[in-house]
């Protein structure tokens, strides 16, 4: 019996120490990276986003694992000098808090970002989205058809795929283990596994020099984070799965972007059948590539931009925003 009480105790005392080191890491990183990007505040909610340039107003979603910094390593500075570029942090993710802790659904996440831009003065708006960012514009599309001007969709998934996600998201999905995967990660952060995820993530192209560096992937281990992030993606496959029989219902511009080789939302599964389902289609196809042009083929993305850009001729509303502000 005295062994039983003595295992429970170290148990115990392990458990509030990983608890500890994981609270005074999160505090580390938030002070090494503090939010200094606008931030806009919605039905009680924080949405941080970045906002730069002049002219027409296109906003900029950034896939799962991630943060606005993604798209402001390469993509917003090259469209700066033709649109006004709003980079957003979907809830849950980079400073943006979550809005609940049961994971924002699509749909919800759509509803948050369409309103704090429109409390920015934009009424319409081109929406691009990378990765998990491109479905939440699909469902940005379909429930607020009148704020977009058009899309551009860059190695985006649409439609529900064979298999799951993989065993870490799913363990830090699950109300069981995932408190204790989440703690884990936070107390003793794998950076080896960021650095070689990040590469995997670029493959076959080379990572960027300084592109880890810039996106703060820290950020990310926080628990808070990892949360929102794996919730997200446990409910992805059925939402795409009851979003695509309404594709149909887009009849604005779309602009795809996607790589032949792209291994984490392969192009066949996603946007060759995307093709068939939405009528005003035009893909740019960019052979040998992987799952993020908009860093590694940035100019082939800002050219797709432009070519939406031409087609629809959104008027710029002339709205100047101090970055950095509150609203």
């Amino acid at each position: 019996m005295n062994w039983l009480a003595l295992v429970i105790a170290v148990l115990i005392l392990t458990g509030l120490w990983i608890l500890w080191r994981a609270g005074r890491n999160e505090r580390a990183i938030e002070a090494a990276h503090p939010r200094t990007a606008k931030v806009v505040h919605v039905n009680g909610h924080e949405i941080t986003l970045d906002v730069r340039g002049h002219g027409a107003p296109i906003v900029l979603i950034h896939g799962a694992s991630g943060n606005l910094m993604d798209m402001t390593f390469a993509l917003a500075p090259a469209l700066a000098d033709r649109f006004t570029v709003i980079s957003v942090d979907r809830p849950g993710l980079g400073h943006s808090p979550a809005l609940h802790r049961r994971g924002e659904t699509l749909r919800e996440q759509a509803d948050i970002l369409q309103a704090a831009v429109e409390k920015l003065g934009f009424s319409k708006v081109y929406v691009l989205g990378q990765s998990y960012g491109g479905a939440v514009a699909l469902a940005w599309a379909l429930a607020h058809p009148n704020s977009v001007a058009g899309l551009v969709l860059v190695s985006a998934p649409s439609n529900p795929w064979d298999g799951g996600l993989g065993l870490l998201y799913t363990l830090n999905g699950n109300p069981v283990t995932g408190p204790i995967m989440r703690a884990i990660v936070a107390a003793f952060p794998p950076r080896r596994r960021i650095n070689d995820t990040i590469t995997e993530i670029f493959s076959p192209q080379a990572v960027p020099k300084g592109y880890a560096r810039h996106i703060a992937p820290d950020l990310t281990i926080r628990r808070k984070v990892q949360r929102a992030n794996a919730l997200q993606l446990k409910h992805l496959k059925g939402e795409l799965a009851a979003m695509a029989p309404r594709y149909g219902e887009i009849t604005i511009p779309v602009e795809a972007i996607h790589g032949t080789a792209d291994t984490i939302v392969p192009e066949a599964v996603h946007n060759r059948k995307l093709r068939t389902q939405i009528r005003d289609f035009h893909e740019t196809i960019l052979p040998g590539m992987g799952h993020m042009p908009h860093i590694t083929q940035t100019e082939a993305v800002v050219q797709a931009v432009v070519h939406l850009d031409q087609r629809v001729g959104l008027q710029d509303p002339d709205i100047t925003h101090e970055a950095g502000d509150e609203t």
